[in-house]
């Protein structure tokens, strides 16, 4: 309510609104992906039991650290996470416009959460390298700035943009196709119920029929 109040721009306001949806998201999952950065990164661990875990991880920073330690490396999360929700949802906004149809089609809908998202991660990949560093334990940077640069200082400009390319590959089509369903179903909802059932109906005859034909 107070975004929709304010006088801003539509894209001004998707990139609001998904800052604080990536700061909230971060606040709660922050503790999952330390542990899982930990795990990634084989981090030695004092565990108690001889199989390491999510909850063995977990234990292991709480005991030789205390419960705050699990949320290690939130300020360079939120650094990321935050702008980079705010560019995805404003990137999203600002491309619908330019393609100018009441229905998407599916094809538009991959285009725009691939490139929305290709924004987001070129923009921040320095700062997603300096979050995993920060995470893993192994690195005792004392604050973003100065993260970034004794990264470029000791390991030159690539360092700042190293795993890009493995990043885009798994985000970008995932955005894509998620991006898709989710315009897809939207406009299933938003449909009468009617026909949905009509749809739904014809659905479910394209797999019975064949199904029937392939048992007889």
């Amino acid at each position: 309510m107070f975004i929709n109040n304010m006088d801003l721009s539509p894209v001004v306001k998707s990139f609001v609104a998904g800052c604080c949806s990536g700061t909230c998201s971060t606040l709660l999952f922050q503790p999952l992906d330390l542990v899982k950065t930990r795990l990634q990164v084989h981090v030695p661990l004092a565990c108690t039991s001889g199989r390491i875990g999510m909850v063995s991880v977990a234990n292991a920073v709480i005991r030789q650290e205390n419960v705050l330690a699990l949320w290690k490396g939130l300020v360079p999360s939120l650094s990321r996470c935050a702008p980079g929700v705010g560019i995805y949802f404003s990137s999203i906004h600002m491309l619908k416009t330019k393609f100018q149809s009441d229905q998407q089609r599916a094809l538009e809908s991959v285009v725009i959460g691939a490139v929305a998202r290709t924004n987001a991660v070129v923009t921040l990949i320095p700062i997603t390298v300096l979050k995993t560093r920060y995470e893993s334990g192994l690195f005792d940077y004392k604050s973003i700035p100065r993260g970034l640069a004794h990264m470029y200082q000791t390991e030159g400009l690539r360092a700042l943009f190293s795993g890009m390319a493995p990043t885009l590959i798994r985000d970008v089509p995932f955005s894509g196709i998620y991006l898709m369903f989710y315009t897809k179903f939207k406009a299933m909802i938003n449909e009468s119920r009617s026909t949905i059932y009509i749809k739904l109906h014809k659905c479910l005859l394209i797999i019975i029929y064949p199904s029937q034909s392939c048992i007889t």
